[in-house]
């Protein structure tokens, strides 16, 4: 019988990876976007602030799901000065140290903390505070619980990766 952590690991690097998908194709959007707005001020001499902020939410739409997808794929920044020099066991106690001391505990605390922000946001069908922008910025918002909620799940596959090897 397969344990949780069998089970857990392609479920999860399967959502990571569908995420990731999602960001090229975003990316390809945001590249658009941005080129129509350069077209319409300086062609039109028209500006479109939605489409800024279009951008904007993007963008880090962007950032919030490619984070995960990166520290699942060991795509992250390292200090490689450091970790270049370091045996496999010495490898492995930074990243249950990184993980477990530093990385879930600040994850935890980003949800925690935003939920009262988000929700907060939600009931008042937050929208942008300028005149013609975006009227979902509750949305937005609630990117960052997902974030941490991602961000743990990319932690605990990695760490399930650790286990195995």
């Amino acid at each position: 019988m397969k344990g949780l952590a069998d089970r857990f690991v392609p479920g999860a690097e399967r959502l990571l990876s569908s995420l990731a998908y999602l960001c090229g194709r975003l990316l390809l959007l945001v590249v658009t976007v941005q080129f129509a707005i350069v077209l319409a001020r300086y062609l039109f001499a028209a500006n479109y602030l939605w489409l800024q902020e279009l951008v904007i939410y993007l963008h880090a739409s962007i950032f919030m799901f490619a984070a995960a997808w990166g520290l699942a794929c060991n795509k992250h920044v390292r200090i490689d000065v450091i970790w270049g020099r370091l045996s496999t066991p010495g490898k492995r106690r930074i990243e249950w140290f990184g993980t477990g001391l530093l990385l879930l505990p600040m994850m935890a605390t980003i949800f925690v903390t935003s939920l009262p922000y988000v929700q907060q946001s939600w009931l008042i069908a937050e929208g942008s505070p300028e005149v013609s922008g975006l009227p979902g910025l509750f949305l937005l918002k609630t990117l960052l619980p997902v974030f941490a909620i991602l961000m743990v799940l990319a932690g605990l596959t990695c760490l399930s990766r650790l286990k195995q090897r």
